[in-house]
């Protein structure tokens, strides 16, 4: 079951634990078995990909920074135009 956070909650602003918040809805997920029929990536984990795209529109940002972002929270580098052919 995944928790809901109220939209005035101060996690919701810092965007680490946006990331971090990201990171376990998708294990949520994964453990229910809802992300098994998502296409496989030959280089990087489906998760990553996701979480690196729902960071980016949760924020509004353009690719390039979605890739910067996904360097510094979730450890992947994945090119800007790896996340434009998932989204």
């Amino acid at each position: 079951m995944v928790a809901v956070i109220p939209r005035w909650d101060h996690r919701l602003k810092d965007p680490e634990s946006v990331a971090f918040t990201i990171l376990d809805v998708l294990a949520d997920f994964e453990s229910e078995g809802k992300l098994k029929n998502l296409p496989k990536s030959k280089k990087f984990p489906v998760k990553t990909i996701l979480a690196i795209l729902l960071f980016k529109q949760y924020y509004n940002l353009p690719l390039r920074d979605a890739q910067h972002y996904g360097r510094k929270f979730f450890g992947a580098n994945i090119h800007y135009s790896t996340l434009h052919n998932w989204e």
